[in-house]
Order: structure tokens, then C-alpha cells, then sequence
């Protein structure tokens, strides 16, 4: 929880800095646009996971938020990446054309390495401290919960998604 709510403090910093670095104002609110509106759903469902008494809800809806605040961040740094180095048409129209390989090693990155960290890294954890959710046992449904956040994040998002995506 501590390294969580880290993330948000390390995430909401970036934010405010992100929205003041890019100079027109067609892009400040393009930025805040899609930045603030799946930040403020990312810190909801950690509140409510502080909030509610059954333990295996908690374990849900704090899995679902670290399944958010993974693409959340990954999208922060490409936006920060597009503003601190301008490489993203670069890759556009030079090297993702040339390599299609890259394409999907890119893709996997983004949208497995989420899951792979979660599932490596924070569900031991996590299944040590709610030992009786059955939810942390099946990988197929952390898959479900990992898709539900990855489409919710990316309807509230898709703006600056594919504004950000070198792919697109």
C-alpha cells in the first residue's frame, strides 16, 4: 500500500508538471483532458478499496487499481518522452515502419508488462495479506480484471492514448 500510494504522489507530480511544460494551449488541455479524468477514477477505487470492510473486495479493487496505475504510468512516460525527447515521429515513420517486429514487441510491452509486473511482483504479496480471496488465485480472472481496467482506462484516456501512441 505504502509503494501505491507512492506511485499516485510520484504520478500526480508528473501530471501537474506535464500539463505546464507543453506550451499551446490546445495541448495543455489535451494533456489535462486526458490525464486528470482517469487519474481522479484511479484514486476513487483506492479510496474505495481503503473504505470497504470484506477483504476480498479490497484485494479486488486494489488489484484493479494497480492493473490502472500501470497503464496510467506507461502513458505518462511516453507523453514525457514525447515532450522532454520529440522521438515519437520518429518512430511513427522511420523505425516502427521499417521493423513491423517492433510493432509487436512494443505492443506486448505495453500491454503484458502490466500484468507481468502485477503478477510477479505485487500478487504474492498481495495473496500473503488477503490469504482467504479466491480472486488472487485464478490468473483467468485477473486477466478479466486486467481487461476490464485496460478498456476503462482507455475509453477515459483515448484521446491522449492515440494522440501518444508511436503506433498509431
Amino acid at each position: 500500500d505504502d509503494a501505491f500510494n507512492w506511485l499516485i504522489l510520484i504520478m500526480s507530480t508528473t501530471n501537474g508538471a506535464l500539463i505546464s511544460l507543453v506550451e499551446t494551449l490546445e495541448m495543455k488541455k489535451l494533456v489535462a483532458g486526458g490525464l486528470l479524468p482517469p487519474f481522479f477514477v484511479l484514486i476513487i477505487v483506492w479510496f474505495l478499496s481503503y473504505l470497504v470492510i470484506r477483504a476480498h473486495f479490497k484485494a479486488i479493487l486494489k488489484t484493479y487499481a494497480w492493473f490502472y496505475a500501470s497503464f496510467m504510468f506507461l502513458v505518462i512516460l511516453s507523453i514525457f518522452a514525447d515532450v522532454a525527447f520529440p522521438i515519437m515521429p520518429i518512430l511513427k515513420f522511420h523505425v516502427l515502419m521499417d521493423f513491423p517486429l517492433l510493432i509487436v514487441l512494443l505492443l506486448s510491452c505495453l500491454f503484458v508488462g502490466p500484468f507481468l509486473f502485477f503478477d510477479r511482483l505485487i500478487r504474492p504479496i498481495y495473496r500473503e495479506i488477503y490469504k482467504d480471496s479466491r480472486f488472487l488465485i485464478s490468473r483467468w480472472r485477473l486477466v478479466l480484471l486486467y481487461g476490464s481496467a485496460l478498456l476503462t482506462f482507455l475509453f477515459l484516456a483515448r484521446d491522449i492514448v492515440y494522440r501518444t501512441s508511436p503506433i498509431v
